[in-house]
């Protein structure tokens, strides 16, 4: 920094000091959501079928025109194949009614504790990421009119 312009140098200070703050906080949640849950809270099914259209979206001129608009640069839909392979391998085809934990086989319950962990290691890695609550923190109570 130059001695010419102590306001910058400040202000430079200050946001060098904002962003260990925002990773403290990200850091905070992470160990929170790894602490605090269990793999009962996430899903247990994964659709096939909602997977590829997640990954049609994507890949559609909407959905390049929507991410190209947010970030500023064309989405090469990594996340969505993910998702899609992921579910070829431990998903089903048809959405249907859950079974009972008793009356799952070990294939069936192996594949349930996959997909729950497949969702819980996506949740901690978009927490780390960072989103806008790393700014604002989210409402306790809800309020009744919010926007009058």
């Amino acid at each position: 920094m130059s001695k010419e312009e102590p306001e910058i140098d400040e202000l430079w200070r200050e946001f060098q000091n904002a962003n260990s703050d925002i990773q403290q906080k990200r850091d905070n949640v992470i160990k929170e959501i790894t602490k605090n849950t269990v793999l009962n809270e996430y899903p247990a099914k994964l659709s096939i079928t909602t997977a590829l259209d997640e990954l049609i979206a994507c890949f559609s001129l909407g959905g390049q025109f929507k991410n190209y608009y947010r970030y500023g640069s064309y989405d090469s839909c990594k996340r969505q194949r993910e998702k899609f392979w992921f579910a070829i391998k431990h998903g089903s085809l048809m959405e249907g009614k859950d079974k009972p934990v008793e009356e799952l086989n070990d294939k069936e319950l192996n594949s349930r504790v996959k997909i729950q962990e497949f969702f819980k290691k996506r949740l901690l890695e978009d927490k780390a990421r960072g989103s806008s609550e790393d700014i604002w923190d989210a409402r306790k109570e809800l309020q009744s009119y919010p926007f009058k």
